[in-house]
């Protein structure tokens, strides 16, 4: 069985804590140090020592911005891709370089966890996104992508829960502050998901069981809780009336960690 937290999440800092029955992961660092040991804490009673394993999806700042400390107190394999760690190698982490280069669609096992990484378009150098599996319980982890392909899609398909981006609200963005070039750039293929957009998405690897979705990476300046909800809740009901009692929503949040969950 899988349990996880997530630590923080939003356009100022990512990170998931995710143990089995023998194996505890991290999954980006991207708030200081002193919150992530204090969320961890709070949210498992789990300490940095007793990691097995970091994984980093991509070198932007708000997944990375704690891997030093993370490291400093931690003994964990480091997991990136070989374009990811690239980006972020420096002298203080030399001596963490990975012994195992995460490659797209190569799964692989840490202790009773089944990783299977995946491709996707994200500005970044080699991005990558992860599904954890175990016997009995599965868990998708997709943010910072511009669009969901039908190869994601094949490899997502199944799962019992999805931490799932939905990063802003179109209308919101276009009349934000942001100067033109960033928001094309959010809007991009290289992006992030829109609310309207991740719904659509998430549609398309429903079948028929309940699942849980952690809506996931909310812009603070484009995107609202309630409003991200509600386009969801919308969608689910427009596609398949069945869909919308079928997705269980959720929050996650920058500033506080959601409970530890059980998938």
């Amino acid at each position: 069985m899988l349990e996880f937290s997530v630590l923080a999440s939003g356009s100022s800092g990512n990170a998931l804590y995710i143990k089995s029955q023998t194996t505890q992961i991290l999954l980006d660092a991207g708030i200081s140090g002193k919150q992530l040991s204090e969320r961890m804490e709070a949210s498992a009673g789990a300490k940095f020592a007793e990691l097995d394993a970091v994984f980093i999806t991509h070198e932007h700042i708000d997944h990375v911005r704690g891997l030093r400390q993370v490291l400093k107190h931690s003994s964990a394999r480091l997991y990136t891709s070989e374009g990811t760690w690239s980006q972020i190698e420096s002298d203080a982490l030399a001596d963490r370089r990975p012994q195992l280069w995460v490659k797209a669609d190569q799964s692989f096992d840490v202790g009773d966890i089944h990783i299977t990484p995946f491709a996707v378009s994200h500005d970044a150098e080699e991005p990558v996104a992860y599904r954890f599996d175990t016997d009995s319980s599965s868990l998708c982890v997709l943010t910072d992508v511009g669009y969901v392909s039908d190869h994601i899609k094949e490899v997502i398909k199944g799962c019992g829960c999805y931490v799932w981006e939905s990063n802003h609200d179109v209308e919101m963005l276009r009349a934000g502050r942001y100067p033109w070039s960033v928001k094309r750039r959010i809007l991009g293929d290289k992006g992030h998901l829109s609310n309207q957009d991740a719904a659509i998405a998430l549609t398309d690897i429903l079948d028929t069981e309940q699942v849980e979705v952690y809506l996931a990476h909310l812009s603070e300046e484009n995107n609202m809780p309630e409003l991200a909800e509600i386009t969801f809740q919308s969608v689910l009901r427009e596609i398949n009336p069945n869909f919308e009692e079928q997705v269980l929503l959720h929050r996650t949040s920058r500033h506080q960690h959601t409970n530890l969950r059980a998938v």
